[in-house]
């Protein structure tokens, strides 16, 4: 017995002394590669962990707090899976305060509707809902159109946002969005050189207004500049330049710089196209606690979490991350849904599961940085941080956390962009052995020069977590995405993978 328990811990040894030789030439490697491509100025932060053994293989800057750009959203996908549950559904309801004659399809009083953080009432589902109010029987309402979006404050630009991006990506939260809180802005040329741009919008929102001096040229392209703005309480689109005969015709998706007023435009919109007369006005204003007890005229459920998750990680939607962050503050510290209150709710949940560390968070999606226009004061130093701050080793610990949570993380890992195949990953590693391999969040955040990649890196015969955080390194955000892929690939090649000896 003695002789075996000798035999089986020299073996052990041996293991162990394999694995330090293995973990000592993956890190000379990525180190050799730093140097190489002057990425060693401290900018670059590299953790990989082994799942099978837990152990950590590779570890460059390894505990520096850096901008994890929209990497971010793997935390807050995280916390609302278990913070809401995977089949979590944001429920928008509608109201009536006077009765429905079932005759003549009148409804004598009032139309509420009260939204709850649905992300996804795009124009395709608004239709659906008037559609299915038709159905019960409405043809026309009395009164006004009442809109409650009380579910969350009356913040709708984040920290880190900015205030005057008219650009999608910073669309404005509100508990009761219209498709994305952004406008489709489709433009074609007009039939002969000189004439008009023809422009319109999708979905058509009751109040948004046009102006449009864009003009057609002959050619193939031509240069339009397609902008929103706020002027007199409405959302102005501005579509100036030209446009070429020959150029295709296409949508410019910018910001709706209105809330609760959007969507009453919107659904006006729907309403009229499809025979709901609603005559009153658009307010906004609380649905009376006696109709809340009386129950829903209609309830109309959204699609649940896992899709939402999925929409976030594949196209890294600044958008419906928010949405679910205020989201985790409302179901977690009552109404109103506020930024502070997410950031409590999703930094709680970290300490709760044991996660390394503590993250600074401000926001659900990881935008931000030293040029916002909108911060958040860190209660340690007193000075206002405008950006959320998680170490590679911290992002290691949230994936390897992830890996081990039977009940998600298949809807987490399916969500992942795939390398070289589909999302924010459809356009890299198309060259690389690692094509299928790597499932991962991007992040980019151009103006203050953060390049992120995090996720698994799967092999034959192993599976790590990793991430690489870049920061003012490199000549351009390319070059960081190179220096990724290298990195990936030169794991991938001591790991001893057979894609690297097979082809």
């Amino acid at each position: 017995m003695v002789r075996g328990r000798k035999i089986i811990n020299v073996t052990a040894v041996l293991l162990a002394l394999c694995g330090i030789g293995f973990a000592q030439s993956l890190q000379a490697g990525i180190e050799a590669l730093m140097k190489s491509r002057k990425y060693d100025t401290g900018g670059l932060g590299v953790v990989f962990r082994d799942l099978a053994t837990d152990s950590v293989v590779v570890s460059v800057n390894a505990d520096r707090p850096m901008n994890p750009a929209s990497v971010q959203k793997l935390v807050t996908g995280a916390a609302a899976f278990e913070i809401l549950g995977t089949g979590y559904v944001h429920t928008t309801r509608i109201f009536i305060d006077g009765a429905l004659n079932v005759d003549s399809g009148i409804v004598n009083g009032n139309l509420y509707i009260r939204g709850a953080g649905e992300p996804g009432l795009n124009a395709e589902k608004m239709w659906l809902l008037v559609q299915h109010l038709r159905h019960r029987g409405i043809r026309r309402v009395t009164g006004d159109l009442i809109i409650d979006n009380f579910f969350f404050d009356d913040i709708g630009v984040g920290p880190g946002f900015s205030e005057e991006e008219s650009r999608s990506y910073q669309a404005l939260i509100s508990a009761l969005p219209a498709s994305y809180s952004s406008v489709g802005v489709h433009h074609r040329p007009g039939s002969h050189p000189g004439a008009p741009v023809i422009v319109d919008m999708f979905p058509r929102i009751e109040g948004f207004k046009i102006n449009n001096t864009a003009t057609t040229v002959a050619g193939s392209k031509g240069k339009l500049d397609v902008t929103t703005q706020l002027s007199g309480g409405v959302t102005h689109i501005n579509v100036r330049g030209t446009m070429g005969m020959d150029e295709r015709p296409g949508y410019t998706y910018r910001r709706m710089w209105q809330t609760w007023d959007a969507f009453g435009g919107a659904f006006r919109g729907q309403c009229m196209e499809q025979g709901l007369r609603i005559d009153g006005n658009t307010v906004r204003r609380r649905v009376p606690d006696t109709l809340l007890t009386q129950g829903a005229f209609y309830a109309y459920g959204g699609e649940p979490l896992t899709e939402f998750i999925r929409h976030t990680f594949k196209w890294s939607s600044n958008f419906v991350a928010e949405m679910l962050f205020k989201t985790m503050g409302a179901v977690r510290h009552g109404e109103p849904g506020s930024w502070p209150k997410g950031a409590n709710v999703v930094s709680d949940w970290w300490e709760s599961r044991g996660l390394p560390g503590k993250p600074h968070i401000i926001n659900g999606s990881g935008m931000g940085g030293e040029r916002a226009s909108r911060g958040q004061l860190d209660e340690g130093s007193g000075r206002v941080r405008y950006e959320n701050l998680v170490s590679p080793m911290q992002m290691v610990g949230l994936l390897t956390y992830v890996h081990k949570q039977k009940r998600y993380f298949p809807d987490f890992l399916a969500s992942l962009p795939s390398s070289g195949v589909d999302g924010t990953l459809h356009s890299r590693f198309r060259r690389s052995k690692l094509r299928g391999l790597v499932r991962a969040k991007t992040g980019t955040l151009n103006s203050v020069r953060v390049s992120t990649l995090a996720g698994y890196l799967m092999l034959d015969d192993k599976t790590y977590a990793f991430a690489i955080f870049c920061k003012n390194v490199g000549p351009n955000q390319f070059d960081n995405w190179i220096m990724q892929e290298q990195i990936l690939e030169h794991v991938a090649r001591v790991s001893g993978d057979s894609d690297w000896s097979d082809k």
